[in-house]
């Protein structure tokens, strides 16, 4: 039990650690031109933590791997408006970006170790837009992950 009891202090230390380390993942703000933004998703919690606030922007954007589907992070996402200004540039730490754009045309590319892709989107007024970007890397679904998990964010049944 003394020795339980001298551990507590460092588990607790450990527990605050990696919750700090999770938090800061996640990534918000506002684009100097006003637009709110969040992104990570490193973790199912952050999943759900974004999933549970989609509504409050019009632009998801995702990124995963062509095969496996396997989510990626370190990716360059820059959002252009139509007179080609950049409103967004951030490598994100998580595969998920939710922002919330004036009303309007934007092109949204994505690059992943010297490739890029682009999507264009307008926004009207009540829209909720999704941009995939898929690339080809070797990564795969962890032992974790590759059976549907029992809180699925995605399924819309549960509410966390």
């Amino acid at each position: 039990i003394l020795l339980l009891l001298q551990a507590a202090p460092l588990l607790m230390l450990l527990t605050l650690a990696l919750t700090a380390v999770s938090a800061a993942a996640m990534q918000s703000g506002t684009t100097p031109q006003g637009a709110a933004y969040v992104s990570g998703g490193i973790s199912h919690q952050e999943l759900r933590a974004l999933h549970e606030r989609r509504n409050e922007f019009n632009l998801w954007v995702v990124t995963a791997a062509a095969k496996s589907g396997a989510y990626l992070a370190d990716v360059l996402v820059t959002i252009r408006d139509s007179k080609k200004q950049v409103v967004f540039n951030r490598r994100l730490e998580g595969p998920w970006l939710f922002i919330n754009l004036p009303l309007g045309t934007y092109q949204v590319e994505a690059a992943l170790d010297g490739k890029a892709q682009t999507r264009t989107t307008t926004i009207h007024r009540g829209d909720l837009h999704q941009a995939f970007f898929y690339f080809d890397t070797g990564d795969t679904v962890g032992e974790e992950n590759s059976k549907p998990f029992e809180n699925n964010p995605y399924d819309g049944k549960k509410k966390r």
